[in-house]
C-alpha cells in the first residue's frame, strides 16, 4: 500500500492560518494607534522642554528627571509618596488575597447555580459607574465618622479592597477550576490530609492565578488617584495624584510623563512576571 501524503491537509492547515491572521489587523491597529503612538510620545515629553499649552520651542533634557532623582522635591515629595502607594496597594493586595482565595477555593465546590449567583455579585459592581461607588464610601465613612485624619489611609484601603477585589478572586478561581480533581484524589489515596493536600498540591498548583491576581490587584491601587482624592479630601498623596496634579496643570506635562514611565515600567514588570507564569493567559481577565 502506498502512504498517504499530507501535503493537501498541512496546505489546508497554512491557507485557514493565513485567514484567520487577517483578524488581528483590529487589534494591530489598536495597539498602534492606542498603546504604541502615545508611548512613544510620553516618552518624547519626558526627555524634552516642549509645553504642548504654549508650543515652545523642542530642545531634549534630563532635567526633568530631577524631579525623582536628586532635587528637594524628590526627597520630600516624589519618594514619600511611591512609599506610601507601595503600602497602601501592598496591604490591599494582602487583603484582597486572604479575602478572595478562600472565596475562589469555596466557588469551585459549589453547584453551578450558586456559583453563577456568586460570579454575578462579584462582577455586577464593575458595571456601575466608579466614581459613583467612590462616592458612595466617602458617604459611609462621613456617617461612621471616620474622615478624619487618622482614618483617611484606612478608609482608602477599605475603598480599593472593594474596587479590586474581584480582579483576585477571578484569576484564582479560573485557575483552581482547571485543577483536575483526579490530582487531588490521588492525593488522598497516597494518604495525605485535606490540609496536606491543599498546601502540597492545590496551593501550588493554583500559582499562576494566585500571581496574575495580585499583579492584577496591586498596579490599579498603586496608580490610582481618584480614590485618595475623594477619600481623603486630598489629603493623601500618591503616585496617581501626583502624576494627576501634573498633567491637570499648566506646563506640568513634562515632568508628569516622567512620572508615567516610572507606572509604565511597573507595569512592564508586572506583565512579564503574569506571562512567565500563565504564558497562555488563561488567568487574564
Amino acid at each position: 500500500m502506498k502512504a498517504t501524503k499530507s501535503l493537501p491537509i498541512s496546505a489546508d492547515k497554512n491557507k485557514k492560518l493565513k485567514s484567520t491572521k487577517n483578524y488581528a489587523i483590529p487589534y494591530l491597529v489598536w495597539c498602534f494607534v492606542l498603546i504604541l503612538i502615545p508611548s512613544l510620545v510620553l516618552i518624547f515629553i519626558a526627555f524634552s522642554t516642549y509645553d504642548f499649552t504654549s508650543g515652545s520651542d523642542v530642545s531634549f533634557t534630563f532635567n526633568n528627571f530631577s524631579y525623582i532623582f536628586g532635587s528637594e522635591y524628590a526627597i520630600s515629595v516624589f519618594w514619600p509618596s511611591i512609599g506610601r502607594s507601595f503600602y497602601i496597594s501592598g496591604a490591599v493586595t494582602v487583603i484582597c488575597f486572604f479575602l478572595g482565595y478562600p472565596v475562589a477555593y469555596l466557588m469551585k465546590s459549589m453547584k453551578p447555580r450558586v456559583r453563577a449567583i456568586i460570579m454575578g455579585l462579584l462582577v455586577l459592581p464593575l458595571w456601575s459607574n466608579q466614581v459613583l461607588r467612590i462616592v458612595s464610601w466617602r458617604t459611609i465613612f462621613e456617617l461612621l465618622q471616620t474622615n478624619t485624619t487618622n482614618f483617611y489611609q484606612i478608609n482608602i484601603i477599605i475603598a480599593m479592597v472593594s474596587m479590586y477585589l474581584p480582579f483576585m478572586i477571578l484569576p484564582i478561581y479560573t485557575v483552581l477550576e482547571k485543577i483536575d480533581p483526579k490530582i487531588i484524589e490521588a492525593s488522598y489515596d497516597l494518604g495525605a490530609s485535606r490540609k496536606q493536600t491543599f498546601f502540597k498540591v492545590t496551593l501550588p498548583l493554583s500559582l499562576g492565578g494566585i500571581i496574575s491576581g495580585v499583579i492584577m490587584t496591586f498596579l490599579p491601587s498603586l496608580t490610582s488617584f481618584e480614590v485618595s482624592d475623594a477619600v481623603s479630601y486630598q489629603n493623601i498623596t500618591l503616585l496617581g495624584n501626583l502624576i494627576y496634579e501634573r498633567f491637570r496643570g499648566t506646563g506640568g506635562f513634562n515632568v508628569g510623563s516622567v512620572f508615567s514611565i516610572v507606572t509604565v515600567v511597573f507595569s512592564i514588570v508586572g506583565f512579564i512576571l503574569v506571562m512567565r507564569v500563565d504564558k497562555e493567559g488563561e488567568t487574564l481577565i
